[in-house]
């Protein structure tokens, strides 16, 4: 095995200490290595810090008895292609910038985004603005399942940078 082979393999195990996180709600999607990400499906694109174990969303509204699993992990797919290539330097080496930033948002029935706010910064600018966008480039979302009858679906979403899932801080729930 030559230098990339063993890099590939060292990254797969999660050997570095710098992490890049993008969750969805409040399961890990992401956890990441200084070099490659990894998305659900295991596919690898270079210098994109990321590992992902689970796909989850936090689905907040009532999903009337509808399976969303698949539509979700289709957002989550979406999203991260999106949030990838806006990932900002200042969380890779040398800087190693740490945040976490939330966002909540509506997804309409033909899938536009309905409303959409910030319920968490990371004090950061550029690491918020990455997270916004990832989101609203998309335009358009997939419509939701013929089977959900709501006016909308209500989704959280949380982007770790540089912060494994497990000492991030807590959800803190929004009464809306």
């Amino acid at each position: 095995m030559g230098f990339m082979g063993e890099l590939r393999e060292r990254i797969r195990r999660s050997e570095f200490p710098a992490i890049v996180v993008l969750t969805v709600g409040a399961v890990a999607l992401l956890a990441a290595t200084p070099a490659m990400a990894q998305t659900n499906e295991g596919a690898q694109s270079a210098a994109i810090p990321a590992k992902a174990p689970e796909p989850g969303v936090e689905i907040l509204s009532d999903t009337k008895g509808v399976d969303f699993s698949a539509y979700t992990a289709r957002l989550h797919h979406d999203i991260q292609r999106n949030w990838e290539p806006l990932i900002p330097e200042e969380v890779r080496a040398p800087f190693f910038s740490k945040g976490v930033v939330t966002l909540r948002f509506t997804v309409l029935p033909d899938g536009q985004i309905g409303s959409m706010k910030l319920e968490s910064s990371s004090g950061k600018v550029s690491l918020d603005k990455a997270a916004w966008v990832a989101i609203v480039s998309e335009g358009q979302f997939p419509a939701l399942p013929a089977a959900f009858h709501g006016p909308q679906l209500e989704l959280r979403i949380r982007f770790l940078y540089n912060m494994p899932p497990e000492n991030a801080p807590p959800v803190t729930r929004s009464p809306n």
